[in-house]
């Protein structure tokens, strides 16, 4: 730029400055001021990653026990069960369940069971301790389960009784999937070893 023009443009800008009072320069006192407080609120990219760590799926972190809440369920169900049936002075009649080994009887598991269905006082009837086979992964595909609900839904039964969840099914899903059939059918189901091996 031409010194001359340089010149014009900045007397120009004087002359407006002075007539709008626009501020030009910086007050001399602006770079030397007291260093003011600082706040004590941390500052924005703080809480901007805060936030964006709730979902943040990649980071390291306890995740709640899913068996834990089926349980709080399960429990749930079988004290309004035996609520409703002490109400109406019934006493209630269970069946037992369990899963063997192909070629093996569960005498033991019969056994553990029938213990706490008995340290209960529930009703076992002796024909009605069914066994499956633990080559059918399915529970639906099951006789001997197939033949629980039935017994549930037909009135023959309260609930039934299993060493633990998974005679049911070993898959946790599959597992609440069976806890909610039982329920709809009217039922409630026991487990000799709670699902997370604590108090049942």
């Amino acid at each position: 730029m031409p010194l001359a023009l340089a010149d014009r443009l900045t007397e120009y800008l004087d002359r407006a400055s002075y007539v709008y009072g626009w501020p030009l320069y910086p007050p001399p006192k602006a770079w030397s001021s007291p260093e003011q407080p600082r706040s004590r609120r941390p500052p924005a990219w703080m809480d901007t990653e805060r936030r964006y760590e709730r979902w943040c799926p990649d980071r390291l972190g306890t995740l709640p026990d899913p068996l834990v809440r089926i349980r709080s369920v399960r429990r749930e169900v079988l004290s309004q069960r035996l609520a409703f049936l002490e109400a109406y002075g019934r006493i209630p009649r269970v069946i037992l369940y369990a899963l063997s080994p192909f070629g093996e009887e569960p005498a033991r598991s019969f056994a553990v069971i029938r213990t706490y269905a008995g340290a209960e006082q529930w009703r076992v009837r002796a024909d009605q301790c069914i066994a499956d086979r633990l080559s059918v992964m399915d529970p639906m595909q099951r006789p001997g389960w197939r033949l629980v609900l039935h017994l549930i839904h037909a009135g023959h039964a309260d609930g039934v009784v299993a060493l633990t969840y998974a005679a049911i099914s070993q898959h946790v899903d599959e597992y609440e999937a069976q806890l909610h059939l039982v329920q709809h059918n009217g039922g409630f189901v026991a487990l000799a070893t709670s699902e997370t091996g604590g108090p049942r």
